[in-house]
């Protein structure tokens, strides 16, 4: 995997995204830019992680052997970035002016937000992401994910079909590592070097759990076709068991807005205090913004009547109901649809 020169040139950079094994990838180009292999013993410090900024500074102004850099890792840095506003002066200090003779990697594994009061916009981090020593390896956009997956296939030389990548990334999503295995994999199984949709479709990427993925995924953006798509591939092919899964991913969502509404209704207004009210982790801290975007939009009686339609297709898909028609779930779609993306 390529990495921008920006990000691995920087003597102080930050990496972030849940692309674990792009993470590793980047750590090791940026490393082997800044860190001597015969001095690494004595010049690289890892900072354990989940550590706190005193941590880091002391690790910086530990002495390195004569010529070499000290070079410290911090390989869990998500708690350090939680907050713009608290962080310390003198860290602020340092990250503005770096110290002489020292180079820093902070590693986040989680998205990092730019939005307003959010870590990437507010300095320093703002200046680092703008000169491009902010590397983020989330998932990619729809046509990212093709063009990865085009320029893997030729990595690997295979040859795919029209719209092969395009059905992948539809269905896998935009996971780099994740594409990235499907193409192996794929390519274990192609005669000829030729991944067709057959093959892909052979290869059993449809699956129950799978589906349910592709369609949250399709409504959580509004995506109504491709949702009412997703819906129908995950019912014919699992008639039974699909429906469940299916509810199983709205009630999810669902439960956890309105966990955020009674959060709000009893006065809880910080960061972790509403991520522990939904049951988020630090790593999914990036999820927050978008409940808090839903929610106002929906307002407490969309909310409701949201909560509401969920529970009558619960029933009617288990068999409480007596139609035990698709109708429920056609609508459920739509509503989420409109809720998650404003339509």
């Amino acid at each position: 995997m390529d990495f921008p020169e920006s990000f691995l040139a920087a003597r102080y950079a930050l990496l972030h995204g849940d692309d674990a094994e792009g993470r590793v990838q980047a750590v090791s180009g940026w490393k082997a830019r800044h860190v001597d292999p015969e001095l690494e013993d004595f010049s690289l410090i890892v900072c354990p992680e989940g550590c706190q900024w005193p941590v880091v500074q002391s690790a910086l102004m530990e002495s390195a052997p004569f010529g070499a850099d000290r070079v410290v890792i911090v390989p869990q840095a998500d708690n350090l970035l939680e907050r713009a506003k608290e962080l310390p002066k003198a860290v602020k200090g340092f990250l503005t002016k770096p110290l002489g003779g020292t180079c820093l990697l902070l590693v986040a594994r989680s998205v990092l937000s730019a939005a307003p009061g959010r870590i990437l916009a507010s300095k320093p981090f703002s200046d680092w992401n703008k000169e491009g020593r902010a590397l983020k390896l989330g998932a990619l956009d729809t046509e990212a994910a093709r063009a990865y997956l085009e320029s893997k296939a030729a990595e690997l030389r295979v040859r795919l079909d029209a719209g092969v990548a395009q059905s992948l990334a539809d269905r896998l999503g935009g996971n780099p590592g994740v594409l990235s295995r499907a193409l192996e994999v794929l390519e274990l199984i192609a005669e000829g070097g030729r991944i067709t949709h057959a093959i892909v479709d052979q290869a059993t990427f449809r699956m129950g759990e799978q589906n349910a993925f592709a369609w949250s995924k399709a409504w959580q953006k509004g995506q109504v076709a491709e949702a009412m798509k997703n819906l129908r591939i995950a019912v014919e092919d699992d008639p039974s068991g699909a429906p469940l899964a299916l509810l199983s991913q709205a009630r999810r969502e669902v439960e956890r807005l309105c966990c955020l509404h009674e959060a709000k209704q009893n006065g809880l207004k910080s960061q972790s205090d509403l991520m522990s009210a939904l049951g988020l982790t630090p790593k999914q801290a990036f999820l927050l913004d978008g409940y808090e975007r839903v929610l106002n939009r929906v307002r407490p009686d969309g909310l409701k009547k949201l909560a509401t339609l969920l529970v009558e297709a619960d029933a009617d898909v288990k068999g409480v109901a007596l139609s035990q028609s698709p109708t429920p779930l056609t609508n459920l779609t739509l509503v989420l649809c409109r809720a998650w993306g404003g339509r």
